[in-house]
């Protein structure tokens, strides 16, 4: 069986056109996580929150359970109204747009056949931001309506997942009859591949201290590949490209011996762009052009591939004409193992959201050399501030916000007394009065 989100199934098979990325805050998601529960704080009794659901499809010989959380529910006399929001710092739209529609609809699929209806109605709530206007947009679907748009796209992601699942079929299999790639184990590495399988079967965490020579890589890696039926993902954490070149060679090693296993390793965007300097939008970057066109057949020869390293990411992204790090990241979803930095789970303002925002699947977590974590915790949850900057940003300021211009003066003035404060404490320590 093969279980997907409605939303991430919408997105596979409908996304279409040019890839552009615009800033947001760090805080965009929880603001639009507060504008959601604001709005569904507004409906009356009988409405119902996020409503979780499961409902498995059958296509020819596959089965596909759909899973997600329905915004809300109006239990109405006449019948249930699914009730999708969203959240938005631009215009409000008049008519709803595309994607939104496809998500909810195949929502009131799912309520419509576990209630035996003959039609549903469907609203798109849009919730302005900044000025809290809100915009509700309601349609009608008959149950035939529904089972014409939702049946194609169910087929469509039915090849992709027919290949998938023979994927995870064939993985497990390999786990399964993989052997330790040396035959002998160094000291204290038998003890160290128990302690890491014992621990992810019983889903607990553990720290090891062990001496340099004793391979703690692939006494990790294969213990963790060996229970791999048991977590969805499985990341490799490192904080040096030496590191993941160790955990690349590690799996590669695995392979040599059987293992047939998915790996993906992340590369820093200023590193892997075609085309540094330029805007991720279509007027500056012609890899962003018709991108989500041709996504789809980018992951899908990249299937063909077991290990997704930096070299072969870029091969594949200049073959479709796409952005090659946006392209790494979608490949992330359906990579086995992805080794990448550190900052791709802990740092708030990078983490994939995709993972870890609205998910509750079980992730194995391999961190190499963790004692780096302090000093690594301490830059990404830190902020700082730059009294050059804030000069420039109050010049800045006089033209395009004077209402700044004060407040930044201000911030200068304490960033001056600050300094004066720290040289004088340097004076005293050196001179030692």
């Amino acid at each position: 069986m093969i279980r997907i989100a409605v939303r991430s199934l919408i997105e596979f098979v409908l996304r279409s056109g040019d890839y552009r990325c615009e800033f947001t805050s760090p805080a965009r998601p929880l603001e639009g996580a507060r504008g959601h529960r604001r709005v569904q704080k507004s409906r009356p009794e009988h409405y119902r929150s996020e409503v979780a659901f499961k409902h498995t499809f059958s296509v020819e010989d596959l089965e596909i359970q759909l899973q997600g959380r329905i915004d809300g529910i109006f239990d109405e006399e006449s019948g249930p109204v699914i009730d999708e929001i969203k959240t938005t710092y631009g215009e409000l739209t008049h008519d709803g747009h595309d994607m939104h529609w496809a998500q909810a609809k195949f929502y009131a699929w799912i309520i419509l056949l576990e209630q035996n209806l003959d039609r549903i109605d469907v609203q798109l709530t849009y919730l302005q931001l900044e000025s809290n206007e809100i915009r509700e947009i309601r349609k009608t679907f008959s149950a035939g309506e529904l089972q014409d748009f939702y049946r194609p796209v169910l087929e469509s992601y039915a090849e992709w997942a027919r290949l998938r699942s023979h994927w995870e079929n064939l993985r497990e299999e390999s786990a399964m009859a993989i052997e330790f790639p040396f035959g002998d184990y160094r000291k204290g590495q038998r003890e160290l591949a128990v302690a890491v399988w014992k621990a992810i079967d019983a889903k607990n965490k553990l720290y090891i201290q062990a001496p340099t020579g004793i391979g703690k890589t692939i006494g990790t890696i294969f213990p963790a590949v060996k229970a791999s039926s048991s977590f969805a993902k499985l990341f490799y954490l490192t904080a040096k490209t030496t590191g993941r070149a160790v955990a690349e060679k590690a799996f590669a090693l695995l392979r040599d011996n059987g293992l047939r296993y998915k790996t993906l390793t992340l590369t820093a965007k200023e590193k892997i762009c075609f085309m540094p300097g330029a805007a991720c939008i279509p007027e500056e970057c012609p890899f962003t052009v018709g991108y989500y066109d041709r996504l789809r057949g980018a992951v899908e020869d990249a299937h063909l591939f077991d290990n997704l390293d930096r070299q072969t990411v870029e091969e594949l992204a200049k073959k479709h004409r796409i952005c090659p790090f946006e392209f790494s990241l979608e490949l992330s979803l359906w990579a086995d193992a992805v080794i990448c930095d550190y900052n791709y789970v802990f740092d708030p303002r990078v983490y994939l959201r995709r993972f870890f925002q609205d998910t509750a699947e079980p992730y194995v977590f391999l961190v190499d050399e963790a004692h780096n974590l302090p000093d690594r915790a301490r830059s990404m949850f830190s902020a700082s501030l730059s009294k050059k900057d804030t000069l420039q940003l109050s010049r800045t300021c006089k033209d395009y916000a004077p209402q700044l211009t004060t407040p930044l003066k201000n911030l200068n003035k304490i960033l001056i007394d600050k300094r004066k404060q720290a040289e004088a404490i340097k004076q005293e320590a050196f001179t030692g009065e």
